[in-house]
């Protein structure tokens, strides 16, 4: 538990804070297990901020996605926590409760990554079979043999499934493969294929529609996209704006864009008042040329140069440089060094 947690730790001490700007789920009186874990069970999980289906949706986790378990409402919905730090409630049958010992299981097992938009788990290796689940994007599940072109898998709650194996990575490897990690003093071609990786994983989100506290292909809000972007690519960020800001290295745009670098993170908001403090709550990965892609209303491009046609008229308040400034105090963990996964 303690080693399992300490990613969202690091980000805490790292942040001194990690409020999201949205209200705290109402604190029930006794936890359900004070060591209680879980898996995310289904392809993507809601996480509303109350314990009521018509609740405002705060975040969204990955079939796979280790959880700790905080309350039971007594009904069917538990309070959970995800890896960065975030508390919300879900259906009690979008998780599997487990304790430590299965997450070390876990941890050692052969598994595997869909490695594509989307696909399906099957109850047999058949393209015409029943599906048994979907999967998304960023799924992780076990894997228990191949057969022919499907992989046999395991689903955490333990629904025996087949996936074509064209769809799937061996996770280890996966996450190895992950170019866009690089260190701090990368040289510049390194750093510009990182940079060209983020912007590629980016841009094949264009046209997925808007989707407040998405975090999947299926629908991404602003900082969900900028999470789940760089997620792809290796790096685990916070969920909200107002809260990624603060992480990386601080890239000033007072004067304009020419600080910025291509998968830099861009944010808008309001500025500070006399009245007011500053608050982001918009952001947008940097394109180069005073390009941005983000999810506002859809994953769309628009320029932050006046007069061209896809103006976007919002002023830049903050940005940031996610890449090289992973695992060293600065709130941004690579997925291998996190003790999330491995």
């Amino acid at each position: 538990m303690k080693q399992f947690f300490a990613f969202a730790l690091c980000l805490l001490l790292a942040l001194g804070c990690t409020d999201s700007g949205k209200k705290a789920p109402e604190e029930k009186p006794a936890p359900v297990d004070e060591n209680g874990l879980a898996f995310a069970n289904l392809s993507v999980i809601n996480m509303r901020e109350d314990p009521e289906y018509d609740a405002e949706l705060g975040t969204q986790a990955l079939m796979g996605t280790p959880v700790k378990v905080h309350y039971h409402d007594n009904g069917y919905w538990v309070n959970i926590e995800t890896p960065d730090g975030y508390k919300a409630w879900v259906n009690e049958m979008a998780i599997v409760p487990i304790d430590q010992a299965r997450l070390d299981q876990w941890k050692a097992a052969d598994r595997v990554v869909v490695s594509t938009f989307y696909t399906f788990f099957l109850e047999a290796p058949a393209a015409d079979a029943q599906h048994v689940s979907d999967g998304v994007w960023g799924d992780i599940v076990e894997r228990t043999g191949v057969t022919g072109k499907y992989t046999a898998v395991q689903l955490p709650d333990g629904r025996k499934a087949f996936v074509p194996t064209a769809d799937v990575t061996e996770l280890r490897s996966w996450v190895d493969s992950r170019a866009a990690v690089i260190p701090a003093d990368a040289p510049a071609l390194t750093r510009e294929k990182a940079q060209q990786l983020i912007i590629e994983t980016a841009k094949s989100f264009l046209g997925v529609p808007y989707l407040w506290a998405g975090t999947s292909i299926k629908g991404v809000d602003c900082s969900g996209f900028s999470k789940t972007v760089y997620f792809l690519n290796g790096y685990m960020l916070l969920r909200n704006a107002s809260q990624q800001y603060k992480t990386g290295e601080p890239i000033d745009v007072s004067q304009g864009l020419d600080n910025l670098q291509p998968a830099d993170l861009v944010f808008f908001g309001r500025e500070a008042t006399a009245d007011k403090p500053e608050k982001m709550t918009h952001v947008a990965i940097y394109l180069g040329d005073g390009k941005i892609i983000h999810s506002s209303q859809l994953v769309r491009i628009n320029s932050l140069i006046e007069g061209e046609p896809d103006y976007y008229s919002r002023k830049p308040l903050r940005a940031c440089r996610i890449l090289g400034n992973q695992d060293c105090g600065k709130g941004v963990v690579s997925i291998a060094n996190s003790n999330v996964y491995f």
